[in-house]
């Protein structure tokens, strides 16, 4: 593993692109103006990480937009720093946005051909603006780009690698709209974009804040463009909360954005084909099965735990669905979950082995 220093302080182990390897992408070295946008709110502790993997870039003209949704801890006095820096500016909104609407002010912000959307608890390695921009002049039908991730905790220690199994290089839109049906087909929600394709889409919809990345790249893929995915670790994408204390209002919103998705964009994709409808129903009783395990969260109250169960029920009243929540009720659902934590270890073994057999 090779490390990289963001600063005195950081180390970040990565498995990133030789300059061998960067060659073999694209023979063409291109250059673009990049910006990336930093939404933030109450990560101090990271943010800075994330602005200097952000100027860190090989890429000679890329500049970083922060945009500060109000935040109540330190983000403010921390950008200071960067208050006459020639390629950094920081803007505080004057009150709390939420999520999709202080990112669509900060990505409608730049006039630069490619936008790179970046939370601020996570970090971009140094190649990532310029390997996807090679890419995007490869595939020019391309609306966006993405690539596998290091997942790394709090202390910016390396856990595992996320990679996309069995996925090309380039998608085009009709198979993006068929495997979007299963869920955002990315390694994590860190994206280059192309500046046009973001303006034409109208960017997020307004007042989702969850799941907005994955009903945009619905869209994206219905007007016509496919995306780029790079199977090199080229960003950091960091998991620091308890994943199992996950608030019940939290829970509620994402099951509604994927309700949402389903019912509204995806409804209009099929009807606009003529594809039969089946597969939504299909997935949308997929998708209640899967949030249907929230109901066994500890910290969620008795009404907490019955509000989300009758909005799963909204989205299906399969008898699969029905037979999961009595087995969870029940306490019988001990044994699947064991069973789906194996199977979920399996596929990131078999993941990691067919990209190594593959390489070679």
């Amino acid at each position: 593993m090779k490390v990289f220093k963001f600063n005195s302080k950081i180390k970040i182990y990565s498995a990133i692109l030789t300059s061998s390897q960067a060659i073999s992408i694209s023979m063409t070295f291109k250059t673009a103006a990049v910006t990336v946008c930093i939404p933030t709110y109450n990560q101090a502790p990271f943010l800075l990480q994330a602005v200097e993997s952000a100027l860190n870039q090989t890429n000679p003209e890329v500049s970083v937009l922060v945009s500060d949704d109000a935040s109540t801890d330190d983000t403010e006095l921390l950008m200071q720093k960067y208050q006459n820096h020639p390629r950094v500016r920081y803007f505080r909104q004057p009150t709390n946005l939420g999520i999709s609407a202080n990112n669509n002010w900060l990505l409608s912000q730049p006039d630069t051909e490619f936008i790179i959307r970046l939370d601020s608890d996570d970090l971009l390695l140094p190649e990532y603006a310029q390997t996807l921009i090679n890419l995007f002049y490869k595939y020019p039908k391309a609306g966006y780009a993405h690539a596998a991730v290091n997942e790394i905790d709090s202390k910016n220690d390396l856990k595992r690698v996320r990679r996309l199994f069995g996925r090309l290089e380039y998608q085009d839109a009709e198979s993006a709209l068929k495997a979007g049906l299963t869920g955002y087909r990315v390694a994590a929600n860190i994206c280059m974009f192309k500046r046009s394709v973001l303006h034409e889409m109208g960017f997020y919809i307004p007042g989702m804040n969850f799941c907005e990345d994955w009903e945009m790249s619905v869209r994206i893929a219905d007007a016509g463009y496919g995306n780029i995915y790079c199977a090199e670790p080229l960003a950091c994408y960091r998991v620091w909360t308890d994943q199992g204390n996950v608030r019940a209002s939290r829970k509620i919103v994402e099951i509604n954005g994927g309700k949402y998705i389903y019912e509204n964009t995806y409804i209009s994709v099929y009807n606009k084909r003529n594809w039969n409808k089946d597969a939504i129903n299909r997935q949308k009783t997929t998708y209640a099965l899967n949030h249907s395990i929230s109901l066994t969260q500890k910290n969620f109250t008795i009404a907490d735990k019955a509000e989300i169960k009758s909005l799963l029920y909204t989205l299906s009243n399969s008898k699969a669905l029905s037979l999961r929540i009595w087995m969870i009720e029940s306490g019988l659902f001990y044994l699947i979950s064991v069973k789906q934590s194996l199977k979920a270890f399996a596929k990131d073994a078999i993941k990691s082995l067919y990209y190594l057999i593959k390489r070679k």
